[in-house]
């Protein structure tokens, strides 16, 4: 069944990259209310949905992109520019639909670096100021 649900999502998110690259903001809004009525059932079916119902709740300080208004812009934007370059643009679905396929089988989790920028050394020292 979750099969299923990923498939229609993955449907789902195309729908919305299309109506969104059409300009059709009604479109976009019906396609966009039945993503996130299968996006609710999938976290019932994971029990991700159970776990927030619970009252227990992790934080953790990932980025979900793929899923949001932004990223359907940008996927809109990008096979808008592609139209004219059909095995281009064909290359470009299949790359986000193999992303997509990924992050539903548990991909590997995105490495994280947790570091502080620091300036460069001077590479040679500076004079004393003079008095």
């Amino acid at each position: 069944m979750l099969d299923h649900f990923r498939a229609v999502r993955t449907m789902l998110m195309s729908q919305l990259a299309a109506t969104t690259e059409a300009g059709d903001a009604r479109g976009a809004a019906i396609v966009a209310a039945q993503l996130v009525g299968v996006l609710e059932k999938i976290g019932k079916v994971t029990g991700e949905i159970a776990t927030i119902a619970q009252g227990t709740i992790n934080i953790q300080n990932n980025v979900a992109i793929v899923n949001s208004p932004q990223f359907a812009k940008v996927q809109a934007a990008i096979l808008r520019a592609l139209a004219p370059h059909g095995a281009a643009r064909a290359a470009v679905v299949a790359a986000l639909h193999e992303l997509d396929a990924e992050a539903a089988d548990g991909g590997r989790a995105p490495l994280v670096i947790d570091a502080v920028a620091l300036p460069p050394p001077c590479p040679v020292p500076l004079p004393e100021p003079s008095a």
